[in-house]
């Protein structure tokens, strides 16, 4: 029996209307097992944030607490309707955490907001959410199972951005999951919180940014792994159809492609440089074992082809994506005295590691006179007073640091030299400059560094050119 797994984003927890819409998709998708992964709903996170950040300074957030409470309220009582009784048991559950979190910011106030905390305030919204659209299933007539992804899911200690530790992860699944799953005349459906998890020693912690995909990739994985029943998929709702080649903010003159098919490789390019749709360690976990992804329109849950599917199959004569990184540090370190003295490298990565600076694209001379490296705009400085200051630099080296954008132009047609020609060719015939260039030895992404005022210009070139 097949089953998938299904994250709802904030976007699809709007109203009544949207949770109606999860009633027909429940109702589409009927024949198969199914588990629940629910986001916080709309702009919760960032308001559990904030108050984190005004408890710790003392600041009012009784306006806050206020509100929260309202936007938990109002979806309650506009989605439950004449249900009195049901209501008032959503909003008694609402109550209780309510005052569990009041608790963390008087903590939060007198202990600062430090990563532990953070994550657990955050944690709240997903409960929220989560708790009512199982609540709203229940009503529906459906057999429900609320499970607070803490009971299921265990990761490392790195708060604010945790991974799965599996071994610890299936055992609980195995527990909490498995007879049900594996139960073929089962047809109960698993309501799980996203984006949050816990530790060993129990402390909530937070998966970082593209949580509640995550999620979703972590149980499929687990499931494959746990389960006697092999066919799986995951589908994220979004309020988009799905991947696009290329940012739709800088076309000008026509519609971006939807890319219907990619593989694993392809998508992870795609979402590094620029897809926010979703982040790349979601694909990691489902990865392994060939499980399939979709991006759907939440609006268009019947769509038969306008929708992207992530899998080991891809279509090799497209280009897949044209993506971009507005704005970078890109450092370029240099010395014509220091040539093929060894450890260049290794000393700048070791400062960079050290200080927690990613390094997202390099290049160097062969003669080794120049090496640049390209870093988050926010960490540009810090990174270039970092190298200035070493011993090993500060007398020998040169370091420079330019504020540039990044083009990726990904897909295994890239490959072809024929098709880096097109895509110097256009980019010099619209008089754009490239400053520095990075392949992978796979071929799966080339990327461009560029002025970032050219940054709109090149895409159009580029999606000209090849779409």
């Amino acid at each position: 029996m097949a089953i998938v797994i299904m994250k709802f984003g904030g976007s699809c927890l709007q109203d009544a209307d949207s949770f109606k819409n999860i009633l027909n998709i429940t109702e589409i998708y009927k024949e198969h097992k199914k588990v629940y992964v629910a986001s916080a709903f709309k702009g919760i996170t960032d308001l559990l944030l904030d108050m984190g950040k005004k408890a710790e300074k003392g600041i009012d957030i009784d306006k806050n607490i206020a509100f929260i409470e309202k936007k938990n309220y109002d979806i309650i009582n506009e989605i439950f309707g004449d249900n009195e009784e049901n209501a008032n048991v959503a909003k008694e559950y609402i109550d209780k955490k309510i005052s569990e979190l009041e608790d963390a910011l008087i903590d939060v106030n007198e202990f600062g907001f430090e990563p532990y905390y953070q994550d657990y305030v955050l944690s709240f919204g997903e409960i929220f959410s989560t708790y009512i659209l199982h609540l709203y299933l229940k009503i529906n007539g459906y057999n429900i199972v609320f499970i607070p992804a803490t009971e299921l899911i265990i990761t490392d200690d790195n708060f604010g951005n945790a991974f799965p530790l599996y071994k610890y992860t299936q055992n609980r699944i195995r527990k909490k999951m498995v007879p049900l799953l594996d139960n073929p005349d089962d047809i109960t459906i698993f309501c799980i919180t996203g984006f949050i998890g816990r530790n060993k020693i129990g402390y909530i912690t937070t998966l970082g940014r593209g949580g509640s995909d995550y999620t979703a990739t972590i149980l499929a994985h687990v499931i494959y792994e746990t389960c006697k029943f092999k066919e799986i998929k995951v589908i994220l709702w979004k309020n988009v159809d799905g991947l696009l080649v290329s940012d739709p903010k800088y076309i000008n003159n026509s519609e971006p492609q939807l890319v219907k098919i990619l593989d694993y490789n392809e998508a992870k390019e795609l979402a590094f440089f620029g897809a926010k749709i979703l982040h790349p360690k979601c694909l990691e976990a489902i990865e392994p074992y060939k499980i399939p992804l979709e991006i759907r329109n939440f609006n268009k849950p019947l769509e038969k082809s306008q929708f992207t599917i992530i899998s080991e199959k891809t279509d090799k004569s497209n280009i897949k994506g044209i993506s971009t990184v507005e704005e970078v540090a890109m450092i370029t370190v240099s010395s014509g005295s220091m040539v093929e003295v060894p450890g260049v490298l290794a000393k700048i990565f070791n400062i960079m590691g050290d200080n927690k600076i990613n390094v997202s694209l390099v290049a160097q001379s062969s003669s080794e006179i120049n090496t640049t490296f390209i870093v988050d705009v926010n960490d540009g400085k810090k990174a270039t007073n970092l190298i200035k200051e070493n011993e090993f630099f500060k007398n020998f080296f040169e370091i420079k640091i330019e504020y540039v954008g990044i083009l990726a132009v990904i897909g295994l047609q890239v490959l072809d030299i024929k098709i880096k020609a097109r895509i110097f060719n256009a980019l010099s015939s619209n008089d754009i400059n490239v400053k520095s260039i990075s392949q992978s030895s796979e071929g799966l992404n080339i990327s461009l560094v560029i002025n970032k005022e050219d940054i709109e210009k090149a895409v159009n070139t580029l999606h000209e050119e090849f779409h």
